[in-house]
């Protein structure tokens, strides 16, 4: 009886881990349709920026050089969560790579990262972060997120002499697993040649300072949401292809423990029975 209860106490547990994979997995779809949209919506307001930056470089020139000995900041968004599969060791290896290239072609580089899995990763790697981001769990948290990363910029852009900046994340794909790197900063790797489907190209009256000024806050701002965003997407799918491996794996442990208890009570059926037998036999012998 004892090991009877026993199965059937590992069967209840089991149970429970299914419901909460279950629920995990339903969250996850659900999230990555929220981040799905939110990512088309900032690669439809990217596009318009673009088209600004087209007016101003037809209109202003070419933008000047920074210094090129300045330091490089590299962005990795990652997750605080696990069970998100390869995630995290994607953007991990690409962060890596990004910046060993900064390195041998001379440059002072700095880590950030946005996510404590991915943070501990690259630290286990031996790249040393200098800020560490949390990721919002929702799109409300995004904002607030995007802007501390932005008054950092803005920090070692006017006072610590950062003229790099790149982003590496990974990108929610159908055709599988992806991660990308984007160098936001210096403007001037910018093509700026976007054309105009326009017959006529539109002028403005801003002052070219103030064009310029609002075009880089808002470059800056869908660069770093959209890195975000696109991460979000990525996580949660692979959250949810994470979950649908485990559930199968827990249904088959399910169906392997009801079997075993389908056995294991047959085996005390048949004991207790034999026993009824055994005490009248030995009932009729007296």
């Amino acid at each position: 009886m004892q090991q009877l209860e026993a199965v059937r106490k590992k069967i209840a547990t089991t149970g429970d881990l299914l419901s909460v994979v279950k629920t995990m997995k339903a969250l996850a779809a659900v999230n990555i349709r929220h981040f799905e949209n939110a990512a088309k919506g900032v690669g439809e307001y990217a596009e318009v920026i673009e088209q600004g930056w087209t007016v101003f470089f037809r209109n202003a020139g070419i933008l000047p050089h920074g210094p090129r000995d300045g330091i490089a900041v590299v962005l990795a968004i990652g997750s605080d969560q696990g069970m998100c599969g390869q995630f995290n060791e994607l953007a991990r290896a690409e962060t890596v790579a990004v910046v060993d290239s900064f390195r041998e072609a001379g440059q002072k580089v700095i880590c950030w990262t946005c996510g404590e899995r991915v943070r501990g990763s690259l630290e286990d790697s031996g790249v040393e972060v200098d800020l560490n981001f949390r990721v919002p769990g929702s799109l409300r948290g995004v904002d607030t997120i995007v802007d501390d990363i932005e008054q950092n910029l803005e920090e070692w852009r006017n006072k610590r002499g950062m003229n790099h900046f790149t982003i590496v994340n990974n990108l929610h794909v159908s055709d599988g697993e992806k991660v990308a790197a984007r160098h936001i900063l210096p403007l001037h790797k910018r093509s700026g040649s976007t054309k105009w489907n326009g017959k006529s190209l539109p002028m403005t009256n801003v002052p070219v300072q103030d064009l310029f000024s609002s075009l880089f806050r808002e470059y800056l701002y869908i660069s770093v949401y959209g890195g975000i965003v696109q991460s979000l997407a990525a996580e949660n799918s692979s959250r949810l292809a994470a979950m649908q491996v485990a559930e199968k794996n827990i249904i088959e442990h399910v169906e392997v423990l009801e079997s075993e208890y389908r056995t294991t009570r047959q085996g005390s059926i048949t004991g207790e029975l034999l026993d009824i037998v055994a005490g009248v036999e030995a009932v009729v012998g007296g």
